[in-house]
This record gives C-alpha cells, structure tokens and sequence, in this order.
C-alpha cells in the first residue's frame, strides 16, 4: 500500500545523530503510514553497515561522496512511493505527535503546498524557522553582525515565534513537510546550492507557481544543530555565501548578487585580518577559506610566488632609487590637478600652472589637458599624507637640500634655488610617483613570471625575461615618473592575469567586475589604451562564439565594473570642458596647431614614424631593447600553441594596435623621452612573447649566449639613457652620442639617493649596483646548475 509520507534523511558521518532521530519517529509520526529513505552521502562513520543492522526497514541510498544536501533529497524523491515528502535534518529530535500536526495541517489545506516545522533549542526555547526571502539590504545587514539585530530586533532575520500557523515566505529545511504535486510541478532542489538556502529557493519557486508557504507552531521539532557544518567552519562559510549569492543572482539578478560578493569579500577580509591580529589562527583559518577559495588559492598561487615577489621588490626598489624628473610639464600638469582637488577642492590648476605648459585654457581658466585617471588615484594618498608628511618636512629638507653641495650641483644655475614652496612639491611628487606608479609598475614582474611559470615551470626565463623587461626596457626610464604610461601598463597587465583566471575557471563571475574596473580605468588614464582594453575585455569572455545570452550577460558584468571610472571621467569632462565627451586636448592652449592635424594627431600610419619607434637610434624601441625582438616570433609560438592560442593573439592584437596607433600620430616622437613612451602599455605583451622563445635559444651555448647579450644590451642602452642629466633627451637624432654619453662623462646623472648622502656623479650609483648585486645573486643561485646545463660558459651560469 501506498504510504502517506516518505520521510527523506541525508547523512554525513553523522550516525548517532541519525539513530536518535530514527528512534524519535514513531511517537512523532503517530498514526500516520510512512517509509523512511537515508541517503548516506559518502560517510565513513560506518552508517550503511549500522542501518542494515539495526533498521532493516530503511531503504538506504549510498553515494561513493558527498553529494550535497540538494541532491540527496532529490535522489529519494525520485524514488520514494508517499503523497508527501518529509524532508528532516538528521540532528533534529520531533517531539511526540509534532510531524503528525503537520501533516494533518496539510490534509486539511489543500492551498498549502509546504509546510514548516516549529524548531527548538535543546532548551526548548524557539529557534529561527521562518523568514521573508532575503534581499541584498538585508544580506549585507547579516553582515555587520550586531548592527542587524539592533535595527530590525532580536530574531532577525528569522520572525518571531508564532502562536499559531501562519504564511510565510520560507521556512527551514530542517524540518519541511512537501506535497508530491508541488515537486511534480516545480521539480525538486536545485542542486546548484551544495549546503544552505536550498529550502529558499524551493519555497521562491512554489511561491511563484501559487502554493502557500506555511510554519505550523504545534509540530515541534528540536533542532541541534548544524553538527556535521560545525566541523568544516571555513567550507560551511563559503558554502553560506556562495549559496546566499546564487539565490540573489535567481531572484533579482546580478548585479544585486555581485554586490553582496564583493560585500562579503570585504568584510570577510576585515574579520580574517582581525583574527590574525589577535592571534586566533582556528577563526582566521575558517574565514580564510570565504577569502581564497580553491580557484582563487590557485590562481594567486600562480602569481604570489616567493620568486615573483623578490622580482618585484628588486624593481619598485630599482625604480625609486632615482627620483622623478623636476620640471617635467607632463608630470608637473597631472601633479597640479592632484593639489588642486587636495589643497583648494577644484579642478582649476590656476594657483600651480606655472610649472607646466601641458594645459587646457577655458573661461580664461587653466586646467589639466591630461587623461584624469592618474591624477584621481593619487588624489586619496595625497589627501592622507599632505598633512601629516609634506607640509612638515617640506622646510627641514628645503634647508638641508641648500647646504648640500652635491644637491645644489644637480641644480639649473638659472634656476631659483631651493625654496619650501619646491621641496613641499618634490615631496608629493616622489612619494606619489612611488605609490601610484612605481608601485604597480613593479607587479608586471609578478604577472609575467606566474604566466611564465605556467608553461616553463622553473625555467630561468621565467624571472630574466620580467627582469629585462623592468630593466632593459624603456617602462625603467617611466616607473618612477608621474605620468600614467606604467600605470596603465600596470592595470592592463592586472586585468590580464585576471581574465585568465576567469577564462581557466579559477576565478568566478565576480572577478568580471572587478576586470571591468581595471579596463575602465586603464582607458581613462590613458585613452589609447582602450585597444588593448577592448582586446582583453573579449579575450575574458572566450571570444565571440558563445551564445548570446552568454555574451550579454559577460558584457552587463565587465560594463557594471567599468562603470564607475567611465562616470568619473565624464563627470571631469563636463565640469571643466561642459560635455562628458569633450577631451582636454581640444583646449591645450600650446598644442592647438598639433592636435587640430588629423583626428586629435591622427593621420595614419607613416613610414617615418614606424622607423622611429621601432629601430631608429632616435626612439627605436628595438634599438634600445633587442631582445624585444624574439617577442615577435615568441607570440606566433603562442598562437600555435594549442593551450595558449587565445593569449597568444590578445598579445599579437596589443602589439600590433598600439604599433599601428602610434605610426599614425603626428606626435610619435614623444617630445622629452627615453624610447618611444606611448608604446610602453604594450611592452610587457611582447615581453610575454619572449618568454614564450627563450628557453629553446637557452638550449644551446650559441642561442643562450646571444639571448642574454641582447639582455644586457638592453639593459646597458635602458641604464645609459635613462639615467643620463636631469632631463630625459630631447629632439636630438643620435641621443646616445648628442645627449646621453656627454652627460655620463660630465657626471651628470639623475638626481638619487645616492646624491642626498653626498655622493656625486658616478659614485652615487654605488647603492643601486649592489642592489643589483644583490639581486641576481638570488635569483642566479637556486638555477644556476640549470643555466650550466643549458649553456656552459653563459655569464651568470657558474658560481
């Protein structure tokens, strides 16, 4: 015959739980035809060999693992024979007569498709049962902890205990009575949730299709709680967030859902820091496991290795051993807006524009010509340190910086001194340039070296290539410069290493939007850089052979990141130039007859200026850095590689648009400049590709040897020119000849550290050699023997 219910318990090592809970069904159940499923999920407690024991009359479900609570249930339902289904935790105890209630509840209600149990403490006081579905404010109010209770009472989120039965929007999955026809109609759990919120969407799905949701207060069921969650804290976090977001994402849509991720991200962050300050590693542990799930473990272990860290370091410390180069225009005007906002809470530069002739002219007003993006990161550091850093050291250090005679020799004899007025401005130029661009510009090394590593293991290439890229390259002369190309190189290089760990699975949806932001920022600090923004923004989601509704849904989560940046810029625009669309350099009082050529310089490619950027001894990118070279075939390599295609042609579409951009520009040249600096956001692309040729010219003693000289060429070309006076070269053809080398033999160098300890001319490099040193002695040690074995005799091969 037929039962009237089937009650369904999944387990997990959980079998004293389950035999009280078994025992306890009877007296519960009085009077009522029932058969009883377990589905073991996995366990290793023994549970399978004890019911087949000590209750035969179980039928019994085994899975090989843990399948989760959805899908357990749903497996018995599949299969169980009863008009209703009792979905019961096996760490609950119903109370004599408790589950007949609320099956002759459901008898007499045919409009009532679920129906909840009354939960209890072991004390016997009331337990949350019941709720309204969850909305992102109150999700993000569970979050602060205290502060949700305070302002909506004691119980929230759950209602108040209930005298007698009443609709609600969900009740627990604890105890949870279900008509076979509201399964038959909606299905069942969605296995999507592994653990928690379960019950909330099944009861969201039965609401939608017009059945009533009830908590009947008379089937009383002590609950124990999670005992089975309680030994996993860290999974049952992330299985609590995760399943809360999905909810949100099905009910409302994404953007509510990735709210509450990253709300979660964020404090779970603050909690984790604070249990490691206070020194309780079990919490830590568990909040840890919310902050870097297993995706995210493996992709930041790709790139946070002690090797990329140490490359890092050894450039942000090469970078800021040089100070940023004093009456730079570039600099000085993008400076100028960040004292602006800072000091006067204006876009206008009128107080500062002195110091600069790259501006906007409006209204008889002066403002930045310049991309904002830079400028609006500097702006929160500065705020922090003008007060308590500028402005005090700026008088001590303008007096010591007078009485120095090394100091006053780097000085412009035509110059006005030294004053506090410069020294304050010095100030927040180095620490800014430090901050905001030597800083990032450092993390390239990090993202080239973990993608390295991923196809060369521990390869000496994966750290001489990021090496010679941070040294051998023109991105050394503009890491520690106030001017947005590293910085945008930085943030592209970011979003790549992030789009592909969406694109390899280990990072969710969530990351589209924090992709979005960086594309969006790359592109307003410097809006060339939108091609290579454009090509990763498609290169994350897979290209263009999903469907449709995939593609919109990618590109709503990249556009909801971006626009925050996009809103900021426009805001800029039409405050100083009256429209969001209006670029400063349509108002650049001294470069009008520039930019009024073509399209904003524009013109198309011309072969004097592809010379120029690419071999020319004048800005030649090639010139100064050979070994780039070996990225051109390095990247057709990578798009014949099958498992590296896509980041193969993202690097070829990079290189190649910013090369083509730049021909077409009426301003190539760069004006002061080490090599061609509008291409700089492209270089760690094509540096990439070196990476991907190197070790086969390693192989041998004749491709290693000239691989590892055109490094230190490189290296030697980048050093000469980018330390050479206190200006970067000019208009000068042969700048090695004209510019670099009579400054060398002057001693004339830039101004650095070494000079504030009254070091002069060559001597003051003393520090950054050892830094060097120092260096690639640890980078050389633990591969050496590889090096040996590859190219016997190759410098740096042998201890």
């Amino acid at each position: 015959m037929r039962p009237t219910v089937s009650v369904i318990l999944a387990t997990y090592n959980t079998r004293d739980l389950l035999a009280r809970c078994l025992e306890a069904l009877p007296a519960a159940l009085e009077g009522v035809d029932y058969e009883i499923w377990v589905v073991d999920n996995g366990s290793q407690d023994g549970t399978a060999e004890w019911l087949r024991t000590a209750h035969p009359e179980v039928r019994l479900i085994r899975n090989p693992d843990n399948r989760g609570f959805a899908a357990a249930n749903n497996q018995a339902m599949a299969q169980a024979r009863g008009r209703y289904f009792l979905l019961l935790n096996t760490d609950t105890i119903p109370l004599p007569g408790s589950l007949t209630a609320l099956v002759d509840y459901l008898e007499g209600h045919p409009e009532v498709g679920m129906a909840g149990g009354n939960l209890l403490n072991p004390d016997g006081s009331p337990q949350g049962c019941a709720a309204d579905f969850p909305t992102l404010w109150t999700e993000l109010l569970l979050l602060t902890g205290p502060l949700g209770r305070w302002l909506l009472g004691s119980s929230f989120p759950f209602h108040p205990p209930a005298e007698s039965p009443m609709p609600v929007d969900w009740v627990s999955g604890a105890c949870l009575l279900v008509r076979r026809e509201v399964v038959e109609a909606i299905g069942g759990l969605d296995e999507g949730y592994f653990m928690y919120s379960e019950e909330v969407d099944w009861c969201w799905r039965a609401r939608r299709a017009g059945w009533e949701v009830v908590v009947v207060p008379p089937a009383r069921v002590i609950h124990l709680g999670s005992a089975t969650a309680r030994r996993m804290d860290g999974w049952r976090r992330r299985w609590l967030y995760a399943s809360k977001a999905r909810f949100l994402r099905r009910a409302y849509g994404p953007i509510p859902a990735a709210c509450y991720e990253a709300a979660v991200w964020l404090t779970t962050l603050l909690k984790w820091l604070g249990m490691r300050l206070i020194g309780r590693p079990a919490q830590a542990k568990a909040y840890g496991a919310v902050i870097f799930p297993e995706g995210g473990l493996r992709w930041a272990r790709t790139f946070l290795t002690p090797t990329g860290g140490f490359l890092a370091l050894l450039l942000f410390l090469s970078a800021i051993y040089t100070f940023p180069r004093w009456a730079d225009w570039n600099q000085n005007s993008r400076l100028d807006l960040v004292l602006a906002l800072v000091e006067q809470g204006t876009f206008r530069i009128d107080a500062f524009v002195e110091n600069t002739g790259d501006y906007a002219l409006v209204d008889g007003h002066y403002y930045s010509d310049k991309a904002p993006g830079l400028a609006f990161a500097a702006v929160p550091i500065y705020a922090l340190l003008h007060r308590v850093l500028v402005h005090p050291l700026a008088e001590p250090l303008a007096r010591y910086l007078e009485g120095s005679p090394a100091f006053r020799a780097t000085l412009n004899p035509a110059g006005t001194g030294v004053s506090p007025w410069k020294v304050r401005f010095a100030i927040a130029l180095v620490i800014l340039s430090a901050l905001v661009v030597a800083l990032p510009s450092a993390t390239i090394a990090l993202w080239l070296h973990g993608l390295l590593r991923q196809r060369w293991g521990t390869h000496p290439a994966t750290w001489i290539v990021p090496l010679a890229y941070g040294l051998g390259t023109p991105a050394f002369a503009y890491a520690n410069l106030f001017v947005a190309h590293q910085f945008v190189a930085a943030l592209l290089m970011a979003a790549f290493a992030l789009a592909w760990g969406i694109r390899r699975g280990l990072l969710g949806d969530g990351g589209r939007i924090l992709l979005g932001f960086l594309l969006a920022y790359a592109g307003i600090s410097e809006y060339p850089a939108i091609l290579i923004a454009a090509g990763i923004a498609v290169y994350s989601i897979g290209g263009w052979g999903g469907s449709p509704r995939h593609l919109a849904r990618q590109a709503l989560m990249l556009t909801l990141g971006g626009l925050p940046p996009v809103l900021l810029a426009a805001w800029h625009n039409a405050v100083v130039f009256g429209s969001p669309f209006q670029l400063g350099y349509a108002y650049s009082a001294l470069w009008q007859d520039v930019h009024r050529r073509g399209f904003f310089s524009l013109r198309g490619p011309s072969l004097e200026a592809l010379w120029g950027i690419t071999f020319s001894p004048y800005r030649g990118l090639f010139f100064r850095s050979p070994f780039l070279l070996l990225g051109l075939p390095g990247i057709w390599r990578m798009i014949r590689d099958p498992g590296w295609r896509a980041e193969g042609w993202l690097a070829a579409w990079a290189v190649l648009s910013f090369i083509a951009f730049n021909a077409s520009s009426v301003m190539w040249d760069g004006g002061y400049a080490v090599g061609p600096r509008y291409l700089l956001p492209m270089v760690p692309f094509l540096a990439l590709g070196v990476g991907w040729i190197a070790p086969s010219w390693m192989r041998s003693r004749v491709g290693g040897g000239l691989f590892l000289f055109s490094v230190l060429w490189s290296m030697g070309m980048v050093m000469l020119e980018s330390l050479a006076g206190q200006q970067f070269p000019q208009y000068q053809r042969f700048p090695l000849v004209d510019y670099v080398w009579p400054r060398w033999r002057e001693g004339d160098l830039a101004r650095n550290w070494g000079v504030l300890l009254g070091l002069r001319g060559l001597p003051s490099l003393i520090p950054l050699f050892l830094l060097w040193g120092f260096g690639l002695w640890r980078l050389i040690r633990p591969t050496g023997p590889v090096l040996r074995r590859m190219a016997p005799g190759i410098p740096g091969g042998s201890r």
